[in-house]
């Protein structure tokens, strides 16, 4: 219990590290870009507290197919857990594509702010998208209970978050910073599910 608990400590850790990052270099930007992506971070966010309940759901039904030592179920479970919510992802990005700037015009008044925020809408309607697999494999990992490589996983996603972020941001600006968030969902998912892979074939053999 007290090896889960650190790992998954380590691995919010290393999340809230990489928003700070996100936050602090949107700073340099100028305080109506920062202002901008605090708005659009909120709509990331909404969505994925929506996406939660399918990682929840995937920790639930991953970890009772794990303790019975069940492969079809758990196969099912990931499967359905992933289709559910790309589906809901999907949703939640045509909203903000063409809701998105009423969205924005009901939290700030400021007409600055707007503008920085549609203009950068498209970057934030696409995060459900590129989290959705991250969110998703969160839940099967801690479900059943290998916190290990999920938390290997977290550290490799926020180096290269890092990377990206020094590469990017500099050469494109505030795309750039949204460039590197969705990099950094990507290889979170994508890394979370080559792992998962090697795991099932040893953990029902």
């Amino acid at each position: 219990m007290l090896s889960l608990n650190r790992d998954i400590m380590i691995r919010s850790f290393s999340l809230l590290a990489a928003f700070a990052l996100f936050t602090r270099q949107g700073a340099q930007f100028g305080t109506v870009t920062l202002a901008a992506n605090a708005v659009l971070m909120n709509f990331f966010l909404i969505a994925g507290y929506f996406l939660d309940g399918f990682a929840t759901a995937a920790e639930q039904l991953a970890g009772r197919a794990i303790g019975a030592h069940a492969p079809a179920p758990f196969r099912q479970a990931v499967r359905l857990t992933l289709i559910w919510g790309f589906g809901l992802a999907g949703i939640a990005t045509l909203i903000l594509l063409t809701a998105g700037a009423s969205l924005v015009a009901l939290v700030t008044t400021s007409m600055d702010v707007r503008a920085v925020a549609d203009t950068y809408l498209p970057w934030a309607a696409f995060t459900a998208l590129s989290g959705v697999l991250a969110f998703q494999m969160d839940g099967v990992f801690i479900g059943a209970t290998w916190s290990r490589d999920m938390r290997n996983m977290m550290l490799l996603s926020f180096l290269i978050f890092s990377a990206a972020l020094i590469t990017l941001a500099p050469a494109l600006g505030n795309s750039g910073l949204w460039a590197s968030l969705h990099v950094f969902l990507l290889v979170r998912g994508l890394s979370l599910l080559t792992v998962l892979r090697l795991r099932v074939k040893t953990a029902f053999s």
